[in-house]
């Protein structure tokens, strides 16, 4: 045995700093099985060893020991060293949180598995990327690190389709700072906090996936030009139907599973007092919620629930009441940790439709018809309303649920007198409620509406349980008007963008639509849609809408004639151009069979988004609103937010689309201080009702609120008047079919886009 061979077989008191910052002795033994591990003959291994030996230092590196037996084994075989190399030097940060050998296999192994390659291919692939890798001085790679590098090779061969189906989702670091120190402002909705951040970066990664796996390449490319807007990106693939209208009597009768089977959560039996139904509306609310991807509603709900309320004093119905509403605006548990967007319909009264409908009462017992119920009916409407009234304990509004009041021939009139009026005080103080107006002849017994304005009609089968419950808007998918306009050489080419516009919109409806049937009946993720009522699955899809959504009606008019909705020659063309999506709507209904329809966009973001992508595509042929820092489009078929006209003027122009937008509409009506006065509003209330064919409108009024002092205000206002607080006023308006926060007065933060918030600004209120 020679000189080297003897100083092995004696400890070597040497530490060795490892990567992570630890030391420990050097190790003989560790050496050697690294070696044997790639198959390095033994009397080879000795003299690698003997090698490292000798330049052992106190304080080496693993890093400095890895390299020394590179070098040593590049000289002896380059097979075995670059083998080395990939299982001793190269380490991988796994997407398990797992730090494992670098493995050429792995990668070629994936591109078979995941894409459908070749193994041909698959190893070719693979054995680039690790001659590019061994040029890197690097000790560790990431898996994003190494996928790219793939990726990167797939589009040097000219392989984009394996490619797509390879790509890492994700988001920038950069990005996910920029959400942790300032928010993200796409949905008003929704406040900053831990909960938000990961739902806007799970949402960044579930955008990418449906544009790259769920739409094809050219309708990725339409939403993101902007020819179209595609809604729900972030929820396309596992929450694909967007809100839905609830009948409370399903579970009046047969109890709550909120988990729709009852394995993950306990059960409740058909509720037997008022209390109790109270807490299940909330959950019915909160648990769609979690199922998809727009709002709650739920309508006749006060009439459902009149039997509860039989034999309780009014008090008692209130608090019940009460505990409802602060339930919905205190279930901070939503998507993001957001309250539930939720809508109710209440009746002034029993509508003649249900006079002699069975009645459920406690324990889901048959209790009679909801024609003897109509004081019940009368007072749990009351109660609401002035709950709502009252606001929360500092003065606030409250902000949910969305609340609907309908407007019949035979609640509006003296016997409702007092009843009307205190909702149009709730109107005058906070502007949060809605009407909906049944005196237009397009209207049925029924036409409830969900969150923002989607709306569900009787006019489907004529079965107003059928066509308005359990069921809701599946989907819309938005055009955008006013490129249409600046493409168009005449009115004709007008309609030729019109068709290919629609046929990307029905292509991206009926994906959708496949891909909630799949959801739903294949991988069974939305479990309290599916859940059995009588038969059948509780939510029903065949009767759902698939809907047309526009931008920027008057952009596009004022492109195509200088001219825009408020001149009544472009706005007969705006008409014309309704009529046609409609037309198109009901000859897909007859080729499908399925419930096609048109609405006006609430469009929150989509009217900033459209506004800003034109700008940058059409430069000045672009026709915006608002600022250059914050430009928008135009609402829909609405007048602009600034208009002179007068708001009978508004009325007139804005009516004749609403019968066009069966999807669901709204009458925006900005009210300024002498709307304050609640009889003002109800004469108006009498007017739009039987003498408009507006089908739905709110009177929307900015506030003001002090945090400091609590002092409730009307108007946009920068300071208290009470207190002299200039930093802490809070504004609120309708933001497109809500009353939500703005933000601070004197702050650009707040949950609206610049575009939305430029919109506020620009508003017009009218006057008396």
């Amino acid at each position: 045995m020679d000189g080297s061979q003897m100083s092995l077989s004696k400890p070597v008191e040497i530490n060795v700093k490892k990567n992570n910052g630890i030391t420990e002795r050097f190790s003989y033994e560790k050496l050697l099985k690294s070696l044997v591990m790639v198959e390095v003959p033994f009397f080879e291994s000795d003299k690698i060893i003997a090698d490292v030996v000798s330049q052992l230092h106190e304080g080496i590196t693993t890093k400095e020991i890895k390299k020394i037996v590179y070098e040593n084994l590049e000289d002896i075989d380059n097979e075995i060293a670059n083998k080395y190399l990939a299982t001793a030097q190269l380490k991988v940060h796994t997407s398990r949180d797992t730090i494992e050998p670098f493995d050429l296999s792995k990668i070629a192994n994936t591109l078979v598995e995941e894409t459908g390659a070749s193994q041909e291919t698959a190893f070719k692939i693979a054995s680039d990327v690790w001659k590019e890798l061994k040029k890197l001085n690097v000790e560790y790679l990431t898996a994003p690190m190494i996928r790219e590098m793939v990726n990167s090779k797939l589009i040097e061969y000219g392989l984009e389709d394996i490619r797509s189906n390879y790509t890492r989702l994700g988001i920038p670091v950069y990005n996910i700072t920029s959400l942790i120190e300032n928010g993200n402002r796409d949905n008003a909705n929704m406040v900053h906090n831990p909960e938000t951040i990961h739902k806007h970066v799970a949402d960044e990664a579930l955008k990418q996936y449906a544009l790259l796996k769920m739409l094809p390449p050219h309708l990725a490319d339409a939403h993101m030009s902007g020819d179209i807007h595609i809604h729900d990106l972030e929820f396309f693939a596992g929450r694909p139907l967007n809100c839905m209208q609830h009948d409370i009597r399903a579970f009046i009768r047969y109890g709550l599973k909120v988990d729709g089977t009852g394995d993950h959560t306990s059960v409740a039996g058909a509720p037997n007092h008022m209390e109790t139904l109270m807490n299940h509306t909330g959950e019915i609310m909160l648990a769609a919620q979690q199922n998809m991807s727009g709002g709650q509603a739920m309508t006749l709900w006060n009439v459902f629930v009149a039997p509860f309320a039989r034999g309780r004093t009014y008090e008692e119905i209130k608090q019940s009441v009460q505990m409802l509403v602060y339930n919905l605006n205190m279930a901070y548990a939503a998507r993001g940790s957001q309250v539930p967007f939720t809508s109710m319909g209440l009746e002034f009264g029993v509508p003649k439709f249900l006079q002699d409908v069975t009645a459920y009462g406690p324990k889901g017992q048959v209790v009679g018809t909801y024609g003897d119920f109509e004081e019940e009916t009368r007072l749990i409407q009351r109660a609401f309303t002035e709950t709502l009234l009252q606001g929360d304990k500092d003065g606030k509004p409250h902000l949910f649920p969305n609340t609907i009041y309908t407007l019949r021939k035979e609640t509006l009139n003296s016997e409702y007198e007092e009843d009307i009026r205190l909702v149009h005080e709730l109107s005058a103080k906070y502007g949060s409620s809605y009407f909906v107006n049944m005196f237009p002849k397009y209207r049925g017994n029924m036409a409830n509406y969900m969150g923002c304005r989607t709306c569900l009609q009787d006019t489907w089968t004529g079965d107003w349980e059928q066509d308005c419950l359990r069921t809701g808007n599946l989907a819309y998918v938005t055009l955008n008007f006013p490129r249409i306009g600046y493409q168009s050489k005449d009115e004709d080419q007008v309609f030729e963008y019109l068709d290919e516009y629609m046929d990307l919109a029905v292509e991206t409806l009926m994906l959708r639509r496949e891909q909630g049937l799949k959801c739903l009946n294949d991988y069974h993720i939305l479990p309290f849609l599916d859940q059995d009522v009588d038969g059948e699955p509780y939510y029903r899809i065949d009767n759902s809408t698939l809907s047309f959504g526009y931008v920027g009606l008057n952009e596009m008019l004022l492109a195509l004639f200088g001219e825009g909705i408020e001149n009544p020659d472009a706005n007969k063309f705006g008409v014309k151009c309704l009529e046609y999506v409609n037309e198109r709507a009901n000859q897909l209904k007859d080729d499908t069979g399925l419930r096609w329809s048109v609405i006006q966009t609430p469009a929150e973001s989509t009217a900033y988004r459209f506004a800003t992508l034109d700008k940058k595509q059409f430069g000045d042929k672009a026709i915006v609103q608002g600022s250059a820092d914050a430009s928008y489009y135009t609402n829909s078929s609405h007048v602009p937010v600034d208009t002179q006209g007068s708001l009978i003027d508004k009325i007139k122009i804005e009516e004749k689309y609403h019968s066009l937008t069966p999807g669901g509409h709204i009458f925006h009506a900005f009210m300024g201080e002498s709307y304050s006065d609640p009889d003002s509003l109800m004469s108006l209330t009498n007017k739009i009702a039987k003498k408009s064919d507006i089908g739905f409108w709110a009177y929307s009024s900015a506030l003001s609120f002090c945090l400091k002092c609590k002092t409730l205000m009307k108007g946009l206002n920068n300071s208290c008047p009470t207190c002299g607080e200039t930093e802490d006023v809070e504004w609120y308006d309708r933001i497109t079919g809500y009353v939500q926060q703005v933000g601070r007065a004197k702050s650009a933060s707040g949950g609206w886009n610049a575009g939305k918030r430029q919109e506020l600004i620009d508003r017009r209120r009218f006057e008396n």
